[in-house]
């Protein structure tokens, strides 16, 4: 995705914003029964008609993919049918929300471009070549000594 910065009138360049797939899983635990679920949240405005659909499993838990920009944080939540609203127990953080005495799911998507940068500013180890010694050729073997036939006299 690029956004275009109408700042100033020439050399405009469009800033690259990246984007990380993040997977939501929700518990059988938490689930405890519900067929169905959606995940809200600052991504999508709290919207129930653009909610993530979760999927459910085998195992009972729920699961959905969203890609996110990297870099932020969001706050959102997970509503199962019959209108309950539950937490995610692996959240980054939690944040309340104000007036309603519950609190937001956070997470935070990591920014790839800084771990790379850190990565390329990492200085890398000079493996210098070892010099090729040789080992002394061995010496040639000694022939055993001829015996010489001796006249008898």
């Amino acid at each position: 995705m690029k956004r275009q910065d109408n700042s100033s009138s020439h050399n405009i360049q469009p800033d690259m914003i990246t984007t990380k797939k993040v997977t939501f899983t929700l518990p059988a635990e938490i689930v405890a029964g519900a067929s169905e679920g959606l995940l809200l949240g600052e991504f999508n405005n709290w919207s129930k008609d653009n909610g993530f659909s979760l999927r459910k499993y085998k195992d009972g838990s729920m699961k959905t993919t969203v890609e996110l920009q990297a870099g932020k944080s969001y706050e959102y939540r997970y509503l199962l049918d019959g209108g309950r609203w539950v937490n995610d127990a692996n959240a980054s953080a939690y944040n309340p929300v104000f007036g309603l005495g519950v609190e937001n799911c956070v997470v935070e998507v990591a920014e790839e471009a800084r771990l790379i940068e850190a990565k390329a500013e990492t200085p890398k180890k000079t493996v210098k070549a070892a010099k090729k010694v040789e080992a002394p050729a061995p010496a040639p073997a000694k022939a055993a000594p001829k015996k010489s036939a001796a006249k008898k006299k």
